[in-house]
């Protein structure tokens, strides 16, 4: 049997989101309900450098935070909210929205536990889509490309780009279907035992 990175970044995820859920108290202290929420992360220069894609990432998330009435949870990176400061009237309309949530950058497991909890995934990173696939999440993917090829032709991801028309309905399309399939494609989740009973057996 053969295994590559991405099963180890399965492992890896499977761990931590189980010590995630112990040790995170992120959920209660933002008065999330598991389910419940949206889970955008934006900072990838091509976006928050580029004001025109960047107002057109936020109008979008904008528009579904008042058309679906669900909450969504920005952890704002530093230069993503640099960019938005230069904008003030978004920034404003993004900071008064009683529906979208920004917090401060998390930690690793509480971005787990984030995109554990979360209903849908919006981003532009490149860890986090994969992770949104290892916790059964759709994944609108806000960048002309992926790394994850896998996901977008198992139909758990959409390419939205910086498209505000085709980030609300990537949203739409996957708030509406109920019957998304996660096979494994990145393993099963014991890629690091087998590969350590390999090296003992080999001694």
């Amino acid at each position: 049997k053969i295994y590559h990175c991405g099963d180890i970044m399965y492992d890896n995820s499977i761990y931590f989101s189980e010590i995630a859920e112990q040790k995170s108290t992120i959920l209660k202290d933002n008065e999330l309900v598991a389910g419940e929420f949206i889970l955008a992360t934006i900072h990838r220069n091509t976006n928050t450098d580029d004001h025109l894609r960047l107002k057109s990432v936020f109008s979008a998330i904008i528009k579904v935070a008042d058309t679906k009435k669900i909450k969504i949870v920005i952890p704002l990176h530093p230069r993503t909210a640099k960019q938005l400061e230069r904008l003030p009237e978004l920034n404003k309309e993004i900071q008064s929205n009683r529906n979208i949530k920004i917090i401060p950058p998390v930690s690793f497991l509480e971005i787990i536990c984030l995109e554990k909890n979360a209903k849908l995934v919006i981003t532009d990173s490149g860890g986090v889509q994969k992770e949104a696939y290892f916790f059964k999440k759709p994944l609108v993917v806000a960048r002309p490309e992926t790394e994850w090829i896998e996901i977008i032709e198992n139909g758990a991801g959409i390419i939205a780009d910086a498209y505000e028309n085709k980030i609300l309905e990537s949203v739409e399309y996957f708030l509406g279907d109920s019957a998304l399939q996660f096979p494994n494609i990145f393993g099963d989740g014991h890629a690091a035992e087998f590969i350590c009973r390999t090296l003992l057996e080999s001694h």
